[in-house]
């Protein structure tokens, strides 16, 4: 099997699947989708297949198949009775908010986003949060986070911002002990919340630009999360 349908197929569950296990029907799954009680698939793998016979003729069939996270199936039982979408997305953003606004490196994430006194713009993060949510609904956060939820996308934002600023700083170079050291801790924190990644993807993704590049340079394949 091709390595990233493999991944796609272990890690995440199949549309038919999805809603086998959480008893519901397609047209169910789709207007939770629809409701914005759920967010849009996050693969999809295309399959075509050709049947032909000695009698020379053949035909083309196509079919598309979703693959949503994990995760998904808990939310289909908290969302299910929900008239609308206002209760579960203002659990994300709290969520989101809180993790933001506790973590000591926030000033890393979002441009001006810390005001001259030292505090959260408040302004400015709400406005954050409604593009997110935007991207958590299209399926983003399925890809790149472990369980998508609204504190982990918070916080990956603060991890990808501190491995850039790392790697403008030192990217180019090899690192000292301390500046190795410095690495792991922001390693951990990226792994802490952040996916692997389809392999067909991984290259091009925050974890392949600016985490596995450098622990490669630096011969520290063995912190490289496979």
């Amino acid at each position: 099997m091709n390595v990233d349908i493999k991944y796609i197929k272990e890690n995440f569950i199949e549309s038919n699947e999805l809603c086998r296990v959480s008893r519901i029907s397609k047209q169910e799954l789709e207007e939770l989708i629809a409701n914005e009680l759920l967010p849009n698939s996050s693969y999809e793998i295309n399959i075509i297949y050709k049947i032909s016979s000695p009698l020379g003729d053949e035909k083309v069939i196509s079919e598309t198949e979703k693959y949503f996270p994990k995760t998904v199936i808990g939310l289909i039982q908290k969302n299910s009775n929900l008239d609308n979408s206002l209760e579960f997305k203002q659990v994300l953003k709290t969520e989101f908010i809180n993790a933001f606004v506790d973590s000591d490196n926030n000033h890393f994430a979002y441009d001006n986003i810390i005001d001259e006194d030292g505090n959260v713009n408040m302004e400015k993060l709400n406005l954050a949060f409604e593009q997110e949510w935007q991207y958590y609904l299209q399926g983003i956060y399925g890809i790149c986070t472990l369980n998508a939820t609204g504190a982990e996308i918070a916080k990956k934002e603060i991890a990808v911002k501190r491995l850039i600023e790392f790697n403008k700083k030192h990217g180019e170079n090899k690192l000292s002990d301390n500046d190795k050291e410095t690495l792991r801790v922001l390693n951990n924190e990226f792994n802490e919340v952040s996916n692997l990644f389809a392999p067909y993807q991984r290259a091009t993704s925050s974890r392949g630009k600016y985490l596995d590049k450098i622990l490669r340079l630096n011969s520290l394949n063995e912190w490289i999360k496979n």
